[in-house]
This record gives C-alpha cells, sequence and structure tokens, in this order.
C-alpha cells in the first residue's frame, strides 16, 4: 500500500471537506450476465459456510449532519466552540506536542465539546492526543491505530490511520457496522459496512433510451445527463444494473456460490445487505462481464474522462482489490456528487481512500 506524503495527504484533507459523511458497505456485479471468476482469486479472509447467519452488525462510526439552528443559536454554538477551542490550548501546552498537533486538536476540541470534557478531566494521554493531532483520526479507533504501528513499526502515524480507518487491520467481513444514515451520498457500501434491515432508497427509473433499472432521483438525473453528453461525443452509455432489493441481491449471490467457492464468489459478488446496488446509487454500464473487456473500448476510456463532471467513480478500480475487495470492474460506476467525484479520480483513490483521508472533526 502506498504511503501518503503530509502534503499530498493535507491536499486530500482540503479537496475532501470538512463535513464527514456516514459510513455503510457495498458490492457488485450485475444480475443480468454471470461474472466469470477472476482468473486469480483474492487472498480474502475467512470463508463462511453457505447458508450461514452473516455476524450481527454493530453501529457504525458515525458524523451527523448538525441540526438546523437559528442565527442566534449558532452564533451562541460558535463563541462556545471558540471558548473551548482557546481553553483546550492551554490545557494542550503541558503536553509536548507540536504546533500542528496542537493546533488540530484545539480546533477539534472546539469542533467537539464530549472531546474537551476529557481532555479536561486528564481522561487523554499523550500518546492519544498525538493520534487526535491527526485530523482524521479517529477517538473510537486509537486502540486499533497502536495494534497496526506495533505490527508495522516501519510505517507512519499518518498512513497507520489511513489503514485503519479502511479497516485494513480486519479481515473481509469479519468487523461489521450498520450504517446510521444509508440516504447520504456519502454512504460507504463494502465488506465491513451494511445498510439497515429492509431499507428502500427512493427510487426514479431511467426510463426510455437509458437502459435498464432505477437509482434515486439525483443520480439518476445525473446518468441521463453523462450519457446525453458522452452520445454528443458518438458514445452510447446504457444501465444494464442499477438498483437492487436485497431480495435480488440473495439470489443472485447465492447463484454464485452454486458455480464457485465462496473466496472466489466474494471477489466479484456482494453479499446481501452489502451490495452497493442497494444504495440506488451505483449502476453497471453497458455490459456487466469480464468476458467483454469493458476496459479496453471507447466508452471506458469517455467515462475515465468524464465520469466525475457528473458526479460518478469508477468504483472498482484496476490494482485497488486489497482496498475494496473486488476485482477490476471497468462497468460499475457510483454515484458520489461532483465536489467527491472530482476529487476521488483526480488523485486516482478509491472511495475508502477518500472517507478515510477525510477530517473526523470530534468523533
Amino acid at each position: 500500500m502506498h504511503k501518503f506524503t503530509i502534503r499530498r495527504w493535507i491536499q486530500l484533507l482540503l479537496v475532501g471537506g470538512l463535513c464527514l459523511g456516514t459510513l455503510a458497505t457495498s458490492g457488485a456485479v450485475s444480475q443480468e450476465e454471470p461474472a466469470s471468476p477472476p482468473e486469480t482469486g483474492l487472498s480474502l479472509s475467512q470463508e463462511v459456510k453457505t447458508g450461514a447467519a452473516a455476524p450481527e452488525p454493530a453501529a457504525g462510526p458515525s458524523v451527523e449532519e448538525p441540526a438546523a439552528q437559528t442565527p442566534e443559536q449558532a452564533l451562541q454554538a460558535a463563541k462556545e466552540a471558540e471558548s473551548r477551542r482557546r481553553r483546550a490550548s492551554g490545557l494542550l501546552a503541558r503536553y509536548g506536542l507540536t504546533r500542528e498537533q496542537r493546533e488540530t486538536l484545539s480546533a477539534r476540541m472546539g469542533a467537539d465539546a464530549a472531546l474537551f470534557q476529557k481532555l479536561e478531566g486528564g481522561e487523554l494521554s499523550r500518546a492519544e492526543l498525538a493520534w487526535l493531532g491527526l485530523p482524521n483520526a479517529r477517538p473510537d479507533r486509537l486502540d486499533r491505530y497502536d495494534a497496526w504501528m506495533e505490527a508495522h513499526p516501519e510505517d507512519s502515524r499518518e498512513n497507520a490511520v489511513l489503514q485503519v480507518n479502511i479497516d485494513q487491520d480486519q479481515p473481509f467481513y469479519s468487523l461489521i457496522w450498520e450504517t446510521a444514515d444509508p440516504d447520504s451520498l456519502s454512504v460507504l457500501v463494502n465488506k465491513h459496512y451494511t445498510l439497515p434491515a429492509g431499507y428502500v432508497p427512493e427510487l426514479e427509473a431511467l426510463g426510455k433510451g437509458y437502459g435498464s433499472g432505477s437509482l434515486r432521483p439525483e443520480a439518476a438525473q445525473a446518468f441521463r445527463a453523462m450519457a446525453d453528453a458522452a452520445k454528443k461525443d458518438g458514445i452510447a452509455l446504457r444501465s444494464v444494473s442499477a438498483y437492487r432489493s436485497y431480495k435480488t441481491q440473495n439470489s443472485t449471490y447465492n447463484r454464485y456460490l452454486k458455480q464457485y467457492r465462496q473466496a472466489t464468489v466474494d471477489t466479484f459478488s456482494a453479499r446481501p445487505g452489502h451490495s452497493e446496488h442497494q444504495t440506488g446509487l451505483a449502476l453497471d454500464i453497458n455490459v456487466a462481464s469480464t468476458r467483454a473487456h469493458f476496459e479496453r473500448t471507447p466508452a471506458f476510456a469517455w467515462l475515465k474522462e468524464h465520469c466525475a463532471e457528473y458526479g460518478f467513480i469508477l468504483r472498482y478500480d484496476q490494482g485497488k482489490e486489497t482496498l475494496t475487495g473486488y476485482r477490476f470492474e471497468p462497468w460499475h460506476y457510483r454515484y458520489v456528487g461532483e465536489e467527491a467525484a472530482q476529487a476521488i479520480m483526480d488523485q486516482g483513490i478509491t472511495f475508502e481512500e477518500y472517507l478515510a483521508l477525510r477530517p473526523a472533526l470530534g468523533g
């Protein structure tokens, strides 16, 4: 796994924005055309017996959107935050931290009253504060950061936080969180985060001329705009698989289990509840099979260059298999909004990395 320089790391933080989206879980592969198994399987963690009960999801770490405030309430909150920031700055002086760490920590304490109370009560050690001095470090993962550094003593603290935030310290499908906000455009869909049971998003049919299926309204509108722009350049883009229900994903996954070992299936199909298609924000474009070699087509080249302009990202890129848990899928695109999509595609990073690098603020 590559390491980020401090400068590039901070640039990514700034590009990513300050509001942290809530996390969840994802998947791949269209139901229309069975995908061929990969030529070489990924080294994935524990296999589970077919039909075995899935692990009980835990409450996922998230940062809630702030409630709407009146101008007076907002002003009072800002004053209180500034007061905490100043008091935290004085308290932090005794810990022998760098100026950059103190500035980051003071800002975090200003934004998070609970974290400030821990500092004021002497509940945070210097080692913990050193971790929290990194903007994207999460208070609920401090022990895991320590464990990563113990196992990888040559690593940087920045990379340790990145890896743990991506859950690279946990085998796939072992530690599972349930997202608190599946309607967020930043909902993370992978092998560590699951959608709530029975979740069904608001949907809008893509319509005649745009292929099959439905997406969430904002994603459907963006896809139609993207397809129209591509058409002007002589490129045809059509959906072959968009929103997929839990029931459909369950059938799809179990069908593959009858053909391949579970360790192989898990490299190209999501377990039910973990499929990105269930969010209504993802779709397969034109094909959904490695045999089609979509990556060699003009349509793929156009998408790589222009998809971010419409808020879409190539979700499972080549060379990112150990991060996403899925093989290269040149046809699978996810709507995340234009700002996030531009940052992800410009930097050549995964959605997991993008979210892992965003400031955690207080929590």
